[in-house]
């Protein structure tokens, strides 16, 4: 970018990712302001002003045509937009309007009645050109300045806000991506394969007891309702653990149908 400012940097600030802010905003500040001559730009620090909660910020030198920033412990957007500021009283300088004799003391902007107004118009014009600058820059490179691109989709915000009804209602937290039916809980899975793999290794050694049952040898394959039953006629582990999974399982899905109709309904209502 072609440079706008004659910037004379006295505070030793790394520029080289920022100049082109300064000229740009400087350029759009003469479109909207219409003065003729760019001021010269100093920037300085000064650790005695930087100490005072309310020392100084930035000034402007009718005399010179130039604006002084101080920028110590300053965000760069807080500097910019002191120079919008300034630019106006550039503006006004140009047009004559501070060619004032009156008071130019402390406390100016509340005793002299012409250099308050030409206060209000700096707040008024330079933050307002500022913003539209700022926006506009935004619109025109998202990529690099737009800060809404940090912002969350509207339906992860959605999303979001659906989370928080539901842990109010339901008193915990889930996992909207997980929420789908008919899935076997982790622990009955993790279980059924340990079943799987034992009853792997004892078929191998039970080879030749099947074939003796299919003689008749196996009253346990010939009877399918004794088949769950161990030798006191009592349940087996397998059997008494598969059905607390499927109870288990038979109360998640009730409470995954609960909280799936609580989700239409909140969608419902914001439709």
């Amino acid at each position: 970018m072609k440079k706008f400012f004659k910037i004379k940097n006295k505070c030793g600030m790394d520029l080289s990712e920022t100049e082109d802010l300064y000229h740009g905003l400087g350029r759009f500040a003469q479109k909207r302001f219409g003065f003729k001559k760019p001021p010269t730009l100093h920037l300085v620090s000064d650790g005695d002003n930087a100490s005072k909660p309310l020392g100084k910020t930035a000034y402007y030198d009718p005399q010179g045509m130039a604006v002084t920033i101080y920028t110590d412990n300053r965000h760069t957007k807080d500097i910019l937009r002191s120079l919008a500021h300034e630019l106006v009283h550039h503006t006004q300088n140009e047009n004559g309007m501070l060619n004032d004799t009156g008071y130019h003391g402390e406390g100016y902007a509340q005793k002299n009645k012409d250099l308050r107004q030409s206060e209000k118009e700096a707040y008024l014009k330079g933050n307002m050109c500022f913003r539209d600058w700022e926006d506009s820059l935004k619109q025109s490179k998202p990529t690099i300045y737009n800060e809404w691109r940090n912002i969350m989709s509207t339906k992860n915000w959605k999303n979001n806000e659906l989370m928080e009804n539901l842990t109010e209602k339901f008193g915990f937290k889930m996992d909207l991506s997980l929420l789908k039916e008919g899935k076997m809980p982790d622990g009955l899975a993790k279980y059924k394969k340990e079943q799987d793999e034992k009853a792997g290794k004892k078929s191998k050694d039970g080879e030749e007891e099947s074939e003796d049952s299919e003689k008749g040898g196996d009253s346990k394959l010939k009877n399918p309702e004794k088949a769950d039953l161990d030798k006191d006629g009592k349940i087996s582990d397998y059997e008494e653990k598969r059905g607390e999974a499927v109870e288990k399982n038979m109360k998640e899905s009730r409470m995954m149908k609960i909280i799936k109709n609580e989700i239409r309904k909140q969608l419902k209502e914001r439709k």
